[in-house]
């Protein structure tokens, strides 16, 4: 049974609705429609440059993010929700690429999806003009800590990267990315670029776990990158967290999220390969752990009052503080996001000026917290206590060539930096 469908089209399109399909209209020229919220228009306007394929690529990730959290998960976790986006390169859509994106969706929620594109009847795009490659990257900067580190590493170095960002509906996020631009832009000199565009449904969202916003934010850094000229989209994330292998038997599934898993990236450079875009997807911290990643930007002398920034961005998953009588932009401290990042700052030896839920409440709302994060916390106690699961690595799926004795060690001292914490 299709838990929800949806066709992606461009705003007053000719093209007839679909039976049984919810119409998603992408504006054409404002930023909103009745279902739609971007600063992109069909074409991509106001980006300096795109193609086809770059327009397709968005419009698919888009639509999928927006089919995504406008469908609530029921009992059972997986959905079966079927997406059908008008295209401007239909040559370009084989039943191959079809699927592989079709498959690289349900890698990331969990659903099953059944992907169908239509041709477009107005494939108006603006017209492609010659531009010279840039030597610099785009880089994701999405207000958690990791992307951060990732900026300063960057810009302590010669490279003078585009940032690029979405613009969540979450305030404290939008806040975070916020603080996180403003202090790049004081502490460095010329003020790095921070564009950031908003790409949601019109509607409140009716599912909070919103799986594929990696593939929509991949996509959206491609679109910069092609913009610019540039072949490079850097996505700074810890190497640990990008595994993320369950920290117990019971935490696989829906507890275990592949937004920056190698084979996320792997699956995505071959969607791009097969759209033509000469985009490659790099991380810089692809072999560390956060300490590890915290402790070579902390090496590289950044600008002085660095980590009392780094605490304004945000890693926490849950963001639920007005639950605990404390504020929604703090980060929880005992969500695994969160333990993952506290430990960080002691594996560093850095001071954490971040302020955590777990520290800002006590009496009853502690008790109901320490209670909400139980299973949480546990989990990584078993984790710590069993070590790494190296059965686990070996029957995951990775790309090609992917060293799993480095992914091993990788991961136990990812371990070995939460055996930092007291956990309650």
């Amino acid at each position: 049974m299709t838990s929800g469908a949806f066709f992606v089209c461009p705003e007053g399109g000719r093209l007839p609705t679909v039976d049984g399909y919810t119409t998603v209209e992408w504006p054409t020229d404002g930023t909103t429609t009745d279902t739609v919220v971007s600063d992109l228009s069909w074409t991509l306007r106001p980006l300096s440059r795109t193609t086809a394929a770059v327009a397709d690529l968005l419009h698919v990730a888009g639509g999928a993010y927006i089919a995504d959290r406008s469908t609530p998960r029921g009992i059972r976790f997986s959905r079966s929700l079927a997406l059908k986006v008008v295209v401007l390169a239909p040559d370009l859509w084989t039943e191959q690429l079809v699927e592989t994106v079709a498959g690289l969706l349900g890698w990331l929620t969990g659903d099953d999806w059944d992907l169908s594109v239509v041709p477009a009847e107005d494939r108006d795009i603006p017209e492609t003009t010659a531009i010279d490659e840039s030597p610099e990257p785009v880089s994701l900067l999405s207000g958690g800590l990791d992307s951060f580190l990732g900026a300063i590493h960057l810009l302590q170095g010669d490279q003078r990267p585009q940032f690029i960002g979405h613009k969540d509906t979450a305030p404290s996020i939008r806040h975070a990315q916020s603080n996180a631009g403003a202090w790049l832009a004081r502490a460095y000199d010329p003020a790095p670029s921070y564009s950031r565009f908003a790409l949601s449904q019109a509607a409140s969202r009716r599912e909070p776990s919103s799986r594929s916003r990696s593939f929509m934010f991949l996509s959206l850094g491609a679109a910069a990158a092609v913009s610019s000229g540039s072949t490079v989209l850097i996505v700074p994330e810890n190497g640990y967290t990008g595994i993320n292998l369950p920290l117990r038997p019971n935490r696989g599934g829906a507890l275990s999220t592949r937004s920056t898993h190698p084979e996320t990236f792997h699956r995505v450079e071959r969607i791009f390969a097969a759209l033509g875009i000469e985009v490659t997807v790099t991380n810089p911290f692809e072999w560390m752990t956060k300490g590890e990643a915290m402790v070579m930007v902390a090496a590289d002398s950044p600008p002085a009052g660095w980590h009392s920034a780094a605490a304004l961005t945000l890693s926490c998953s849950k963001l639920d503080g007005n639950w605990f009588e404390a504020s929604p932009n703090y980060n929880c401290g005992l969500c695994v996001p969160c333990l993952v990042r506290r430990a960080a700052f002691l594996r560093a030896g850095v001071p954490d000026e971040s302020i955590y839920v777990c520290e800002a409440v006590t009496g009853e709302p502690l008790a109901k917290l320490i209670d909400g994060r139980r299973g949480d916390i546990e989990a990584v106690k078993y984790a710590i206590a069993g070590g790494v699961d190296a059965d686990g690595i070996d029957a995951g799926t990775w790309p090609p060539g992917y060293d799993l004795d480095q992914a091993e060690g990788l991961v136990q001292r990812g371990l070995d930096e939460l055996a930092l914490l007291k956990l309650p």
